[in-house]
């Protein structure tokens, strides 16, 4: 399943530690983008997950205090240029 995620960076340098210590993530979640603006105030990001309650957590648990994280399905109808979902994401 596919979710889209928006992030409020509240601490730049938070943000950049997590984004640069390439994380080992749990199997079935995948980081397929993530863009940042130019002054680091906001991000967002497409995910594989397997679950949006999952994600939440995940991100919550990386980032602390230094990021609050809007995550939400994505429609694949209303959705440009998502890949088809993995096979084993989905059964996670």
């Amino acid at each position: 399943m596919h979710f889209g995620v928006v992030h409020d960076i509240r601490d730049p340098a938070g943000w950049d530690r997590v984004m640069s210590s390439n994380p080992t993530l749990p199997e079935g979640f995948v980081l397929l983008a993530s863009v940042t603006q130019d002054d680091a105030a906001r991000a967002m990001c497409i995910w594989e997950a397997p679950s949006l309650d999952g994600l939440q957590q995940l991100l919550d648990g990386a980032f602390g205090d230094a990021v609050v994280n809007d995550c939400f399905v994505a429609d694949p109808a209303r959705s440009v240029n998502l890949p088809a979902a993995r096979p084993e994401a989905a059964q996670a």
